[in-house]
């Protein structure tokens, strides 16, 4: 299948079956970026200069799609607290920008929105001056035009909990009020959402963030995000392979793309 895909784009002519699978997925990335800066580009470049290169795993995790009321945050990053970065690549429009950006702040402390220096303006208009604006560049470095403002303060304990998965919210719940609720199963969804939103605004964002944090905390993950290749370090993220899946894909990486793809 992959290997007709490349042949129909007569991408196969100029391809070098000699390469290792991992180079490969670069050179197509760094073509993606030039000409196409479609929504993963720029997930990938969150993942590498601000995940890998201005925190690091030991100390922060990066969740993609993460529900946050009535929308779906493109890429939330969570060490201390949590920043939400909202794409709007070239491609997109702002129609739904602010109602993205009103439900953010009902969840997270920071808002970020990450787009292309031809749609910057527009974002900074459609926007709140807490909000923070960033940039894609063409040297593939992310501009700072507008740091954001904390606003956990203003976090809705009801919407983080509907957030979160029920083993998250229990835990929650008993961190702070010592049990879970002596209740049945059929009641304890509505027993926890009434405790969890007696917590203060600050309350609620810090204990979700410490209950986040372990999705992604896990030294197998680890080190398959260091394994991949540049261009793979968003999927990794996200790819939820199990542990002999990331082994046999780390062993494709190495192959020969000819190998792999049966293109020679």
């Amino acid at each position: 299948m992959a290997a007709a895909i490349l042949r129909e784009a007569a991408f196969v002519h100029v391809l070098d079956p000699a390469i290792p699978l991992r180079e490969f997925f670069d050179q197509v990335y760094a073509l993606m970026f030039r000409s196409y800066r479609n929504e993963y580009i720029y997930k990938n470049v969150i993942a590498q200069k601000i995940l890998l290169g201005v925190h690091s795993l030991t100390t922060t995790c990066m969740l993609t799609e993460f529900r946050a009321g009535n929308c779906k945050a493109d890429t939330v990053l969570l060490n201390g607290t949590s920043t939400v970065y909202e794409i709007k690549s070239a491609y997109d429009s702002m129609e739904r920008l602010s109602r993205q950006v009103a439900a953010y702040r009902q969840v997270f402390d920071k808002i970020n929105v990450i787009t292309s220096a031809s749609q910057a303006e527009k974002v900074a208009r459609a926007v709140g001056e807490d909000i923070g604006l960033l940039v894609l560049t063409d040297r593939n470095t992310i501009r700072t035009v507008r740091v954001p403002v904390s606003l956990k303060h203003a976090a809705q304990p009801a919407v983080i909990f509907d957030s979160l998965r029920s083993s998250e919210y229990e835990q929650i719940v008993k961190t702070h009020f010592g049990a879970v609720p002596n209740v049945s199963n059929a009641r304890m969804y509505q027993a926890c959402r009434e405790h969890f939103c007696s917590l203060s605004p600050e309350a609620a964002h810090d204990s979700m963030v410490k209950v986040l944090k372990k999705r992604g905390n896990s030294r197998r993950l680890h080190e398959f995000i260091t394994a991949v290749p540049p261009s793979l370090k968003a999927l990794s993220l996200y790819c939820r392979l199990g542990c002999a899946e990331q082994e046999r894909f780390v062993d494709a990486l190495n192959a020969d793309i000819g190998d792999c793809l049966a293109l020679t």
